[in-house]
């Protein structure tokens, strides 16, 4: 017969592996809000390796609760970068959950992917309303608050952190 705390060890050590597991997906890109040149509110995607993802797949959540807000996906990435408009995706980009109508005061947690993910990220960025509306047009939000980046600092900050 097994000690009663022996099952609760063994949970937790399946929870910790499935942990470390999740901590090893390699950074394959970088995702960030931006202002796009016509000066719709946006979400900036690039990647790190040479062939564009078959899919890339872009997800919106309120960072607190992990509410999720909106998914889309698209199999239009090109030259190592894709946009997308929050207001018109347009036909590339399609809607695959919820409504990507933002409310102020509330931050939220911008994540992409290429495929399923599993394997492979391009990060995560969180961001409020109050943030993007202060981007000007063809600016993308850095890491830290009130930096911003062109599309080439953009494409070089994610070539620096890809593994």
């Amino acid at each position: 017969m097994l000690g009663g705390r022996f099952l609760p060890a063994v949970a937790a050590t399946f929870t910790l592996m499935a942990v470390l597991a999740a901590c090893t997906q390699r950074e394959g890109g970088a995702v960030s809000v931006m202002r796009s040149e016509d000066g719709a509110p946006s979400v900036a995607v690039t990647w790190c390796d040479d062939s564009s993802p078959r899919r890339i797949t872009v997800s919106i959540e309120e960072k607190e609760s992990e509410r999720p807000v909106a998914k889309f996906t698209t199999t239009k990435g090109r030259d190592h970068f894709a946009t997308l408009n929050l207001e018109s995706p347009g036909p590339d980009w399609t809607l695959l959950s919820g409504d990507p109508r933002l409310t102020p005061g509330i931050t939220y947690r911008l994540m992409a992917w290429p495929g399923s993910g599993k394997e492979m990220g391009f990060g995560q960025s969180p961001f409020t309303v109050e943030e993007l509306n202060e981007l000007k047009p063809g600016q993308i939000a850095g890491g830290y608050p009130g930096e911003t980046l062109t599309r080439s600092q953009f494409e070089e900050y994610a070539k620096s952190i890809c593994g």
